[in-house]
């Protein structure tokens, strides 16, 4: 018995060695001692093993049938391998052999949530409250279904209750608090949402979800918590891997404006434009205050920045320095680090910013002044360089050929961005296969754009943990019965329209083991999408350049077609949506995103407003119509399309935006025409939003609502922003009446 008592003192403090040494010794006396294999599977959980868990387990309870421990720990032991219909049987016999065992019935309630059995697993935790009234898991669990009907409010009581019930340190206090904050979001709270987000980072740095989910709840946002312990948060935030920067953009904003002075030059600047360079000269303290911050200089390096005012202080700040190139290098010594933030900038937003044609004057005798010299490791010369970087991409310059492969590591960051990784796209575009050559007209000059401009460019996406394929498309779609959707190991994936590769990293973040054929039109665009796949080690991807049109010719069919803003940019929609729905396997799914005609009314009439003005569909016609729009004032239907969630704040984004070369839109009763020929069945629309979800539900509660196009389309007419300006649709082949 000594043994054994140790054997429990070492699993009950986690030393792992010291336990199985001594279970062994129980076990080498007597081989079926179910408490030794208990502790012998314990051991096997908690090193990560859980298949050699399950067997210890199995074993222990053929001997102690009846006992509930046993019993939770085989539940527990199939929750970590993912089979929770398993776990969910295994942790209601515990609770059936121990009535009192409130744990058993809450993990039993995770299990049934997580295959989308809500019922039972309501049921599950309010056994489990009835029985330990304060059950921060229980607590946790009921507050998620709260939320996924919609009831954020009862999902607030329930999340804030366990938060309550948690000291500090307690596992599960991180994810109460994250889950408060989001319920708070949806309740309109904004910063207490955010604060209760940042808190649960705080209390559990290491989690990746917690950090990812405050990322995801800073997106557009332009609200902040006014401490300096938020700010050092995003900064955090800027430096993962596993987050897109472009999220922080709007909160970083906020925080600069939390200082006063910082907030009056920027609404100074805003509410005068045309005196930006005298309004600077006067607040020139402040500016620099501005310049230096370590967060404006991150943004700045990291993300294009979704602002007016501030862009336009770099518009001035980038002529200010070009004119010091001018005088005397030492002034120039000391503007190396934001030169180099400014080139850093106007590289990921495509040099979007206006200059006036004598700045690009003296930018072509800067580099030829440069070619002529030496280049070394003086600051005054890195600075130049810098400064002929912010205004044009250092590959189309004659310096471009010395600057490859010199060491310069005060600029290697720069020459990464703008050499290094274009030739590698360059060296991939090479080896890219190609079914066929478009032929289609509207293909090929669709192409061309995107040739162009690569759309949309991106440095980081954000990450999280893919999931089954079923539990992915239950998300998506929580009403759709789990036998609906197919149960597979390696779905197999067609991205229709892959772009620069940023929808194929969705599609590699969702599905778990899915294997990916991404095709677009534009070469420049894969070789973008390829560049960035390498460099996240995604490993079961192919590219192909390829039409839509032309897809036919591939002989093998799809689990998942996932075809995300393309079709509508096609000369016949229906065509391309009918050659997809044929390329589906016979139980497969097809995600589309498709212009919404109310949703895009900004930009029908900002494209309205360029047709009559004349701006060109290239470079200079966009920098022109921005800089019209920036310091002549924007009119009323075109303030929309100017907002920080707009794509606006890059070249790319902005040709695709207002200037794309065929678009279409549609309602959702035309969307539904479209389906019913291509062969293909509806199968829900995903909202942007839980709260427009319930609100659609609370109008309109009859069965099947969901799947009603014309009940959604007269929902958006009264709620036009409910579906942003893109639907995204589900739907799969029409099966045959059995």
């Amino acid at each position: 018995m000594a043994d054994l008592q140790q054997a429990v003192a070492h699993v009950n403090a986690g030393r792992w060695p010291e336990a199985e040494k001594h279970a062994r010794k129980v076990l080498a006396a007597r081989p079926s001692d179910p408490s030794a294999l208990n502790v012998l599977g314990t051991i096997a959980l908690n090193s990560g093993r859980s298949d050699d868990a399950i067997a210890w387990f199995e074993k222990a309870a053929s001997g102690q049938p009846k006992n509930p421990f046993i019993q939770f720990n085989l539940g527990e032991a199939h929750r970590r391998l993912q089979a929770y219909e398993i776990a969910a049987t295994f942790f209601q016999r515990a609770a059936a052999l121990k009535p009192d065992f409130a744990e058993a019935f809450a993990a039993a309630g995770d299990a049934y949530r997580l295959i989308g059995r809500r019922s039972d697993a309501e049921r599950c935790y309010r056994s489990a409250l009835k029985r330990a009234p304060a059950l921060p898991t229980a607590l946790n669990g009921l507050g998620l279904l709260c939320l996924q009907s919609g009831d954020a409010a009862g999902a607030a009581e329930g999340f804030d209750r366990g938060r309550k019930a948690t000291p500090a340190g307690h596992p599960l206090r991180a994810i109460l608090l994250a889950n408060l904050g989001l319920a708070r979001l949806q309740l309109g709270h904004g910063m207490e949402g955010l604060a209760l987000l940042a808190q649960a980072v705080e209390a559990a740095p290491g989690d990746a979800e917690a950090w990812r989910r405050l990322a995801g709840a800073l997106r557009h946002t332009r609200l902040a918590p006014p401490t300096p312990a938020f700010r050092e948060i995003l900064l955090q935030l800027f430096d993962r891997p596993d987050v897109n920067p472009r999220n922080l953009a709007t909160a970083a904003i906020a925080v600069l404006r939390q200082q006063p002075e910082i907030d009056r030059l920027l609404e100074s600047i805003a509410g005068a434009p045309g005196q930006l360079a005298e309004t600077l000269e006067r607040e020139a303290t402040t500016a620099s205050q501005l310049i230096q911050d370590h967060l404006f200089q991150t943004l700045l390096a990291t993300a294009p920045v979704p602002d007016v005012a501030i862009e336009l202080v770099l518009v001035q700040l980038r002529a200010d320095l070009l004119r010091l190139t001018e005088g005397a290098a030492e002034r120039l010594e000391e503007e190396l680090s934001i030169a180099i933030g400014l080139a850093r900038q106007a590289f990921l937003n495509e040099y979007v910013l206006f200059a006036a044609p004598a700045e690009q004057t003296r930018v072509a005798s800067l580099i030829t002044d440069l070619d002529r010299e030496d280049l070394g490791q003086r600051a005054g010369d890195l600075t130049k360089i810098a400064i002929v970087a912010a205004y044009r991409p250092l590959a189309a310059t004659p310096l471009a050929a010395r600057l490859r492969g010199a060491a310069l590591p005060f600029l290697a960051d720069l020459l990464r961005e703008q050499l290094s990784e274009p030739d590698e796209e360059a060296e991939l575009r090479a080896r890219l296969p190609v079914l066929k050559p478009p032929t289609d007209a509207v293909s090929r000059a669709v192409q061309q754009q995107y040739e162009q401009n690569p759309y949309p460019r991106w440095t980081r996406c954000s990450l999280g943990e893919p999931l089954p394929f079923r539990r992915a498309v239950q998300n998506a779609l929580p009403d759709l019965p789990a036998g609906d959707i197919p149960d597979l190991a390696r779905p197999r994936v067609l991205i229709a329209g892959c772009g620069t590769g940023l929808e194929t990293m969705r599609v590699a973040t969702t599905y778990r083991g899915a294997s990916i054929l991404a095709i677009d039109l534009s070469a420049a665009s894969l070789g973008y999408a390829m560049r960035k796949a390498r460099e996240y080690r995604l490993t079961d991807v192919e590219h192909l350049q390829a039409d839509i049109l032309d897809l036919a010719a591939l002989e093998e069919r799809f689990d998942l077609i996932d075809s995300f803003g393309v079709l509508h940019h096609m000369e016949d929609p229906a065509q391309g949506l009918r050659n997809l729905a044929g390329l589906l396997s016979s139980s497969g799914l097809l995600f589309v995103g498709l212009y919404s005609e109310i949703g895009r009314r900004a930009v029908v009439e900002a494209r309205a407003h360029i047709a009559r003005a004349g701006y060109r569909d290239d470079a200079d016609g966009i920098r022109a119509l921005r800089r019209s729009l920036m310091l002549d004032g924007a009119p009323p239907a075109l303030q929309a399309v100017m907002s920080p969630a707009s794509d606006f704040w890059t070249l790319s984004d902005c040709r695709d935006l207002l200037f794309h070369v065929n678009e279409q839109r549609f309602t959702l009763p035309q969307i539904g025409a479209m389906f019913e020929v291509a062969g293909l069945e509806f199968l829900g629309v995903q909202f942007g939003h839980t709260a427009d979800r319930t609100r659609y539900l609370a109008q309109n509660r009859r069965s099947g609502a969901l799947r009603d196009l014309r009940a959604l389309h007269r929902h958006e007419l009264d709620h036009p922003e409910i579906f942003g300006d893109t639907y995204r649709l589900w739907a799969r082949a029409k099966r045959s009446p059995q």
